[in-house]
C-alpha cells in the first residue's frame, strides 16, 4: 500500500492528490516558480506544508471564532488542537530527520541481527554496494544506501524507513490520523452547532438570482454553510477525504507489524503465495486427473521410489525475483537423485513436463508474536545492547588488525 507503482491507494495520496495541489498553485504562484520546486527532491514535503499549514491557517483564522459562540464545542478544544497541531509538526520533522540506518563495511556488525530464511533472503552480496546483503535489507535507489529491515521510501518524509525510524513513521501516521478525524468531527459540530444556534432549519432562505422564497430543506441549509463558510468547508472535505486513506494506511501498517513483516516483505509474500498457489493448483488437478507418476530414480535413491519425496526447506529453490526465493517450486534438474513426480507423453522425445508439489505454504520466521513484533519496532535491535557490543567488539578487533598492519 505504500509503493504507488503497485497500490492505487498509495497512488491516489502520493500522486494524484499531489498534482492536484500543484495544479491549483501554479495558478496562484505562477507555473515557472511551481516547476521548479517540482523538480526538486522536496517536492512533496513542500506539498505537506502548504496543505498542513495552509489547513491549519484556516482553522485558526475562521474554526477558533465560531468556537466562542457555538453551543456544540467547548472553547477547551481551542487548546487541544494547538496541542494537535505541535504533535502534528513534530512527529513530520522527526520522520524527516531521523535515518532509517545504513549499512556499510563498518557498520554491518551492527545491523547483523537476523537469519536468513533461505526463501525472502539468502546471504548473497549487494550487487550495487559490494557488501553482504543482510536478511531483511534492501539497497534503496532514491536514497542510494543499503537500509536494514527495508519498509518502503515515503516521498512525504523525503526519506527511507528502515529499521531505526520505523517507529517514527508509524507515530507520524498515528498522529495524522488522529489528527484529521478529530478535526473532522470537531469541524462539522461546529457546523452543527450554526444550524442549531441560528434556528436554521426554519429560516427563510432566498434564491440569490430571482429572490424568490426557497423551501428549507437539507440540500439548502447545507449550501448557506459551504457559501458562508467556504475555506471551512473546504478544509473539512480534505479532512473527511484523507482520513480514508490514511485510517487504511495505518491499519495496514498496524497489521504488517502485528505479522512480522515489512511494506517491502509484504509484497514479497503475495509473490511467494501467488506461485505457491499455481503450483499446488497444477499439482492438485494432476492427481485428481490421474497423470501423476514416479519419475525415475537412481540407484542412490531414497526410498526406493516408493512415495514422492516431502523437499525440506534446504531443497532446491524457484526465483520469484532477484530477492524473492520459493522453496521447492522449481524444476529439478534431469539428474536429481530427488524423486519427483512428472506427466508422461505431453511431450516428444520421451521428454516430461515434471509436476512438482511445493508442500506446506513456508513460515515467516521473523513473526515472533504481537508483543515481540512491536518491541522490534519500537526498540529496533540495532540499538540494543547486544548489536552495539557487537559492533564496538568488531570495531576494536579491526583497529587492532590495522595498527599492526600499518
Amino acid at each position: 500500500m505504500a509503493d504507488p507503482e503497485i497500490s492505487s491507494i498509495a497512488s491516489l495520496c502520493q500522486k494524484s492528490i499531489p498534482n492536484f495541489f500543484m495544479n491549483q498553485m501554479r495558478n496562484v504562484f505562477g507555473a515557472e516558480i511551481i516547476n521548479a520546486l517540482v523538480n526538486g527532491i522536496h517536492f512533496l514535503q513542500i506539498v505537506y506544508l502548504f496543505v498542513v499549514l495552509g489547513s491549519w491557517s484556516v482553522m485558526f483564522a475562521h474554526g477558533y471564532p465560531m468556537m466562542d459562540t457555538s453551543s456544540q464545542v467547548s472553547s477547551y478544544h481551542k487548546y487541544s488542537g494547538y496541542v494537535v497541531f505541535m504533535l502534528c509538526m513534530t512527529s513530520w520533522r522527526r520522520a524527516c530527520k531521523a535515518p532509517p540506518g545504513y549499512i556499510t563495511e563498518n557498520s554491518i556488525m551492527k545491523f547483523d541481527n537476523y537469519p536468513y530464511d533461505n526463501l525472502l533472503y539468502t546471504n548473497k552480496l549487494c550487487p550495487t554496494v559490494h557488501i553482504r546483503k543482510l536478511a531483511r535489507s534492501k539497497y534503496d535507489r532514491v536514497s542510494n544506501r543499503h537500509v536494514p529491515r527495508f519498509d518502503h521510501y515515503c516521498g512525504w518524509l523525503n526519506q527511507s524507513v528502515g529499521e531505526e525510524n520505523y517507529r517514527y513513521f508509524l507515530f507520524f501516521l498515528l498522529v495524522h490520523t488522529v489528527m484529521v478525524i478529530y478535526g473532522s468531527i470537531v469541524t462539522t459540530l461546529l457546523f452543527y452547532g450554526e444550524i442549531v444556534d441560528n434556528d436554521l432549519w426554519n429560516a427563510k432562505f432566498a434564491n440569490a438570482i430571482t429572490g424568490e422564497d426557497v423551501e428549507t430543506d437539507k440540500w439548502v441549509v447545507f449550501q448557506y454553510l459551504v457559501t458562508t463558510h467556504y475555506y471551512l468547508g473546504r478544509v473539512l472535505l480534505l479532512m473527511v477525504v484523507a482520513s480514508i486513506p490514511l485510517l487504511g494506511f495505518l491499519g495496514f501498517h498496524c497489521y504488517i507489524t502485528a505479522r512480522g513483516m515489512t511494506t517491502n516483505e509484504y509484497y514479497k509474500w503475495k509473490k511467494v503465495r501467488r506461485i505457491h498457489g499455481t503450483y499446488k493448483m497444477n499439482y492438485d488437478r494432476a492427481v485428481k486427473e490421474g497423470k501423476v507418476v514416479l519419475s525415475k530414480v537412481s540407484s542412490s535413491g531414497t526410498d526406493n521410489g516408493k512415495e514422492h519425496s516431502e523437499k525440506s526447506e534446504s531443497s532446491t529453490t524457484g526465483k520469484v525475483n532477484d530477492d524473492v526465493k520459493v522453496v521447492g517450486l522449481d524444476v529439478p534438474s534431469k539428474s536429481s537423485n530427488i524423486p519427483t513426480t512428472s506427466t508422461a507423453d505431453e511431450e516428444s522425445d520421451d521428454e516430461e513436463e515434471e509436476i512438482i508439489d511445493p508442500g506446506p505454504f513456508p513460515r515467516n520466521i521473523y513473526d515472533n508474536g504481537i508483543i515481540e513484533n512491536m518491541k522490534e519496532v519500537i526498540y529496533p535491535r540495532s540499538l540494543r545492547q547486544d548489536a552495539i557490543k557487537r559492533y564496538k567488539d568488531w570495531y576494536k578487533a579491526e583497529k587492532k588488525i590495522r595498527t599492526k598492519q600499518d
